[in-house]
């Protein structure tokens, strides 16, 4: 009998070693989703002349509304970015973010997404800075992307810009706790 009880328990000794070996030897945790920046901003600006949506009269007063987590890994970004003027709303869905996008110069979030516009499903390509807001829909790919450029304008359906430099914007992140 002691003999028996004593193979069982190097059996579960040798088991409960080999389970732990392979724990420590797991591949880490992945962290490229874990939360960079938060972004809570609300605000209105006025529309560049030259930047306006769908025949909207130059001038126009857009309120907005950033809520955006930006992930460690910006593919693993979430949030929304939602404009309004007059009857006009369009809401994009974030996909993916960068800091310090190349395209605009100094400190700034860009953002890609999906929004949907006169019940038409876009892609959406967003940069924020504390001296501009641009926002821009296009059924195009969101290929330029990766290489830190923009949709050329003959290829966007709608944009805004804000007027530059009548405006500062608020860039800092909230604090993450």
């Amino acid at each position: 009998m002691k003999k028996f009880s004593l193979t069982i328990s190097v059996s579960l000794v040798l088991a409960l070693l080999m389970g732990a070996i392979s724990f420590v030897n797991a591949a880490p945790v992945n962290s490229d989703h874990k939360v960079k920046n938060k972004w809570d901003l609300n605000g209105s600006f006025v529309a560049h002349p030259g930047y306006n949506w769908g025949g909207l009269r130059e001038g126009a007063t857009w309120d907005y509304s950033i809520h955006i987590k930006e992930a460690i890994n910006g593919d693993f970004s979430v949030g929304s970015i939602r404009f309004t003027s007059g009857d006009i709303e369009v809401v994009g869905h974030v996909k993916a973010t960068k800091s310090n996008y190349p395209y605009w110069s100094g400190d700034n979030l860009a953002a890609v997404g999906t929004a949907v516009y006169n019940d038409v499903t876009y892609n959406f390509m967003f940069l924020y800075s504390n001296r501009a807001i641009w926002f821009a829909i296009s059924t195009q790919s969101l290929e330029c992307w990766t290489n830190g450029k923009v949709w050329p304008e003959s290829l966007r359906n709608y944009q805004l810009h804000s007027k530059v430099p009548n405006e500062t914007f608020l860039l800092d992140p909230r604090e993450i706790h």
